[in-house]
């Protein structure tokens, strides 16, 4: 019932029942209005297995994480503007958390190289002593969401509005929305493929009309979910070279030769522009993330 006392059915998409759609009736379309409310929610479920083993100095370690965290939002205690589609149906916003991982696998390591370990003299001081230490990380990459500006307008007014989700195009499926190829390949050429996504329906097609009657020219809400995708596989090697001087029977000087990213692989970012309405821009990979091989030499004297 509106503020006229008229009745009209909400599962009706008209125009006369516009008002009864609206959230907060006279304040759609203000960006100062927000809702506050304490239902989102947080799921997570992990298989961890973890393996060591310790000889002399030397030290190894391996610990994998198989896991699936799902949220209606992964802002953190307060989220503002990360409504996914229907801002008054939580449920729309159900999916993977922006920062779910499902694979992790995590190697540290610490080897005494045993060349010259009983050595005397200048082959020892020169030769022995020297040790190797790092730490490799696999890892998934993070999901993200395939987005459509244009979506929502039968539903939404302007200013502050929810993330709006593309629709998938006839025939095409979730697995179809990725290009194929090694990763190389697939940041030259494109990670996503666009033909397998369209702009979300129009609520009136037959009707509408962008000169003569734009007023039937709205769309309705898309019908892909939130982070069905998720970004590049992703690696990194860090190392260190240390060797240990004696200085008599108290002092120690140890050098280190630190690398990080030590193959200077590369880590590449999700696709820069995720929405549909972009163009040629959309869905491919531009950016990395981390930095390249770095390398750093200490030397330090304890005594």
């Amino acid at each position: 019932t509106d503020t006229s006392n008229n009745t009209y059915q909400i599962a009706d998409n008209t125009f006369s029942n516009a008002i009864a759609r609206t959230p907060a009736p006279g304040l759609n379309g203000y960006s100062g209005y927000q809702l506050f409310a304490n239902d989102a929610y947080s799921i997570y479920h992990s298989l961890q297995a973890t393996v060591s083993r310790r000889w002399g100095q030397s030290y190894l370690q391996s610990a994998y994480t198989f896991s699936k965290n799902i949220d209606a939002t992964s802002s953190g205690n307060t989220a503002f503007n990360t409504a996914y589609n229907d801002q008054s149906n939580i449920n729309a916003s159900r999916g993977l958390s922006d920062f779910d991982r499902r694979h992790r696998l995590s190697v540290t390591y610490v080897y005494e190289l045993p060349f010259f370990a009983h050595s005397k003299g200048l082959a020892h001081t020169a030769l022995g002593g020297w040790g190797l230490s790092g730490v490799t990380i696999f890892q998934s990459g993070t999901p993200f969401s395939i987005f459509d500006s244009g979506a929502g307008t039968a539903f939404l007014g302007q200013g502050s509005t929810p993330l709006l989700g593309a629709s998938l195009a006839p025939g095409a499926s979730i697995a179809s929305g990725l290009t194929s190829g090694s990763i190389q390949q697939r940041v030259a050429n494109g990670y996503l493929n666009a033909a397998a996504f369209t702009p979300a329906p129009l609520l009136y097609p037959t009707l509408c009309d962008p000169v003569n009657n734009p007023n039937y020219c709205t769309t309705g809400f898309g019908d892909l979910g939130r982070n069905n995708y998720r970004g590049p596989f992703e690696q990194n090697w860090d190392a260190s070279l240390i060797k240990h001087f004696k200085v008599g029977e108290h002092q120690d000087v140890r050098f280190t030769a630190d690398f990080f990213n030590i193959w200077n692989h590369p880590t590449f970012a999700n696709p820069a522009v995720l929405d549909i309405e972009a163009g040629s821009s959309f869905g491919k990979i531009v950016n990395s993330t981390g930095t390249p091989r770095l390398i750093q030499f200490s030397l330090r004297w304890a005594f």
